[in-house]
C-alpha cells in the first residue's frame, strides 16, 4: 500500500465550503500557495465559486485543472498533520473494506484499506472524526489509524468498489413501472404528430411549437426516463469518458462509454425503451425527432457539479430504420494544461516555445482523430494569450471558450466556410490566428497568404507524421516555395494509455519485440531489457491502465529541411534530414516511454502499429 508521508503543526479546520468557514479556506489555500502548487490570484479566483456552491475547495481546484489530486492531498495532510493516502494507487483488500458497512462508510466518508501490525488502516476525508474512530473501534475491535485522502477520490473509490451507477436503478424505475415507458413513448409519438402537422405550416410557427414542447419536457426532471439519460451522461463525466456511443442490437440499446481512447460497454437499454430514449436524446439536443434517414448534428449545454460542459451530439441512420448516436464531451477544463503534463520532454517545451514565439509563420499540429490536437493548439494559444495580441480563431465547432480570444464557427448552410473566415479575419487586424484544420487547398492558401504577410497561424492537418505532412500540404495544391517560405515547425502526435502503478508487472522483452524497439541500433538487441505489461486491479477498474501520455515529433523547418523541399525531396529524407538535425521520432519517443515502464508493447502496436511508428 503506497502512503505518502506529510507533517506539518496546523491547525484543524473544516474542509467544507462553508459561507463560516473562511478562515478555514484560506488556510488550505496558504498552504498550497506555501508548497508552490498554486498562485494566491487562482485561489482568490476559486474561493468565491466554492463559498457559493458549498464544495470542497480542493474539489473546485481539481476540477478546474489547477492543481492535482496528489497536490490536494499533500496539502490536506499537511493541513491536518497527517498521511496521505492516495486511493487510485493501491488495491483495496475486499476482506477488509467488509469489516464496516456501507452506509456508515458513505455517511462518513471512510474506506477500510488494509490492516497493518494489529492496526486497521482507513483512509477518511476529515481524519480528525474522533466519534467516527469510537465507531469502528466498537464494530471491529480494531484500533483504526486514519489516513487523509480527498474528497475526489474517496468518491471516485466508493462508485467503484459498490458500483454506484444511477442509469441502473433509472432502468430498474422503468421496468417496475412498465406504463411510464408507454407514457414516455406516447409523449414522443404525440410529438412526431404536432411535427408532421405543423409541416404545412409556416417554419418560425413549427420552430416555436417544437421549441416550446422540448423545453416542457426537459423541466420534468422527476420522469425515470429523463433520470436514465441524465445518470449515463454524468456516469461518463465522473468516469472521464470522451464519447457515449448509443447503438441498437437486435434484443437491446447498448451503451458504450470510450476512455482512453478504447470503448467499454457500461450498460444494455431494454429493446421496449429504445425509442423513447432515443427520442429523449434527440429532444435534448434540439434535434428533429421526426427524422430517421439522415444524418443530425446537434448539441447539449449541460452544468454538472459547477462545470459547464458542451456534449456533441451526432445520429447516423441504421439498417431498418434504426439509429446511432453518438455524444462527444467537451471538457473545459481538461482542454488546457501544461506541456509536462501531457508527457513533453523538456526538449520537446522548448521546441514548441520556439515556434510559438515568432512573429509570423505556420505552426502544424497533424495526427489522426482523437490523438489531441486541438488540446495542443489550446494550451499554445493559453500560453501567448495577452492583452497585447489580438488572437482570433475560426473552429468546427468551438470545444472550448478562452476568454481574451475571439473565436468563431464555421457554418457551411450559412457559406461561412474555413477559407471565407480565414479571409475575413486578415481584416480583423489580428496578430494570432488559429485555424480549426485545413481541409482542403483554399483554406491552405489563405492561411499561407495569412503567415507571409506577418501574421502567426496555428492549425491541425490530418496526416500520420511530420515528414507526410508535407508531402500533404504539397497534395493540397501548395507550392514548395511558398510552403518553405511560411512553414516553421510540424508537430505529429498520438495518445498511448499509461499502466497502472498498483499492478503493472515486468518480464523480459522477446527477439521480436527487440528487434523493433531497437530497429536503429541493431548491435543493441543482445541486451536483456525488462518490459511492463497491465494486469489489472480495483484502482484501475480491472484495465490495467490508469490515464494516458503523449507521444510528440517535433519538427522545426531548418535550411536543409527547406531545401529538400523546395526540391520535392521524399519523406524519408525530409525525416532523415529532421533527425540529424535533432528531431526525435514517434517510435523513438514510444521506445523511451516503453523502457521507462510508462506503458506497454501491446499499447504501442495499437496505436502505432507492428513497427511502433518506424518509417519503413
Amino acid at each position: 500500500m503506497a502512503v505518502q508521508s506529510q507533517s506539518a503543526s496546523s491547525q484543524t479546520p473544516a474542509l467544507k465550503a462553508e459561507p463560516s468557514d473562511t478562515a478555514s479556506q484560506q488556510l488550505l489555500g496558504q498552504i498550497l500557495v506555501e508548497m508552490g502548487f498554486i498562485t494566491p490570484k487562482e485561489i482568490e479566483e476559486v474561493l468565491a465559486e466554492s463559498k457559493k456552491a458549498r464544495l470542497f475547495l480542493g474539489a473546485v481546484l481539481v476540477r478546474r485543472g489547477k492543481i492535482t489530486k496528489e497536490q490536494l492531498g499533500k496539502a490536506l495532510a499537511k493541513q491536518f498533520n497527517s498521511k496521505y493516502i492516495a486511493l487510485g494507487d493501491i488495491d483495496i483488500d475486499m476482506n477488509v473494506l467488509r469489516l464496516l458497512p456501507e452506509e456508515f462508510m458513505q455517511d462518513n466518508q471512510v474506506l477500510p484499506v488494509a490492516m497493518e501490525g494489529g492496526k486497521l488502516i482507513v483512509a477518511a476525508v476529515d481524519p480528525r472524526n474522533r466519534h467516527v474512530c469510537d465507531e469502528i473501534i466498537f464494530m471491529t475491535g480494531m484500533r483504526p489509524q486514519l489516513l487523509v485522502t480527498t474528497f475526489l477520490e474517496f468518491s471516485e473509490a466508493f462508485n467503484r468498489l459498490f458500483q454506484k451507477n444511477p442509469a441502473l436503478n433509472s432502468i430498474s424505475d422503468l421496468q417496475a413501472h412498465p406504463d411510464r415507458v408507454k407514457d414516455e413513448q406516447a409523449n414522443g409519438a404525440s410529438l412526431l404528430r404536432m411535427v408532421n402537422a405543423m409541416s404545412v405550416q409556416g417554419l418560425d410557427s413549427r420552430d416555436d411549437q417544437i421549441r416550446q414542447k422540448q423545453q416542457a419536457e426537459m423541466v420534468d426532471a422527476s420522469n425515470p426516463l429523463v433520470k436514465l439519460v441524465n445518470s449515463i451522461i454524468q456516469e461518463a463525466i465522473e468516469r472521464n469518458a470522451s464519447d457515449i456511443h448509443i447503438e441498437s442490437r437486435e434484443h437491446s440499446c447498448v451503451v458504450r462509454f470510450r476512455k482512453d481512447g478504447i470503448l467499454h460497454r457500461i450498460i444494455d437499454i431494454p429493446v421496449n425503451m429504445e425509442s423513447s430514449f432515443m427520442t429523449r436524446i434527440k429532444v435534448m439536443a434540439r434535434m428533429d425527432i421526426a427524422e430517421h434517414r439522415r444524418p443530425q448534428d446537434g448539441r447539449i449545454g449541460l452544468r454538472y457539479k459547477e462545470t459547464e460542459y458542451n456534449l456533441r451530439v451526432n445520429t447516423l441512420p441504421m439498417a431498418e430504420g434504426k439509429e446511432k448516436i453518438v455524444i462527444r464531451i467537451l471538457r473545459p477544463s481538461k482542454n488546457i494544461t501544461n506541456f509536462s503534463d501531457m508527457g513533453m520532454t523538456e526538449e520537446d517545451t522548448h521546441k514548441i516555445e520556439t515556434l510559438y514565439q515568432s512573429p509570423y509563420g505556420i505552426v502544424l499540429v497533424c495526427g489522426p482523430t482523437g490523438s489531441g490536437k486541438t488540446t495542443t493548439l489550446y494550451t499554445i494559444l493559453h500560453k501567448i494569450n495577452q492583452d497585447m495580441r489580438n488572437i482570433s480563431t475560426v473552429e468546427d465547432p468551438i470545444e472550448l471558450r478562452i476568454e481574451g480570444l475571439n473565436q468563431s464557427q464555421v457554418n457551411p448552410k450559412a457559406e461561412f466556410t474555413f477559407a471565407i473566415a480565414l479571409r475575413a479575419l486578415l481584416r480583423q487586424d489580428p496578430d494570432v490566428i488559429m485555424v480549426g484544420e485545413i481541409r482542403d487547398g483554399e483554406t491552405l492558401e489563405s492561411a499561407i497568404h495569412a503567415s507571409l504577410t506577418g501574421h502567426l497561424v496555428f492549425s491541425t492537418v490530418h496526416a500520420n507524421t511530420t515528414a507526410a505532412t508535407v508531402t500533404r500540404l504539397i497534395e493540397m495544391g501548395a507550392h514548395s516555395n511558398m510552403i518553405c517560405s511560411a512553414l516553421l515547425g510540424i508537430i505529429a502526435q498520438r495518445l498511448v494509455r499509461v499502466l497502472c502503478k498498483s499492478c503493472k508487472t515486468s518480464y523480459r522483452a522477446n527477439a521480436a519485440e527487440k528487434q523493433q524497439i531497437y530497429a536503429r541500433n541493431p548491435q543493441d538487441q543482445d541486451q536483456t531489457t525488462i518490459l511492463y505489461r497491465p494486469v489489472g486491479c480495483n484502482a484501475c477498474g480491472n484495465s490495467g491502465y490508469a490515464g494516458r501520455a503523449g507521444l510528440f515529433e517535433i519538427m522545426t523547418i531548418d535550411r536543409n529541411i527547406k531545401h529538400l523541399i523546395n526540391n520535392q525531396g521524399l519523406d524519408i529524407e525530409i525525416e532523415d534530414a529532421a533527425i540529424a538535425a535533432g528531431m526525435k521520432t514517434l517510435h523513438m519517443s514510444a521506445v523511451d516511454l516503453l523502457l521507462q515502464g510508462q506503458t506497454s508493447y501491446e499499447e504501442l502496436v495499437r496505436v502505432l502499429g507492428p513497427t511502433l511508428g518506424r518509417s519503413m
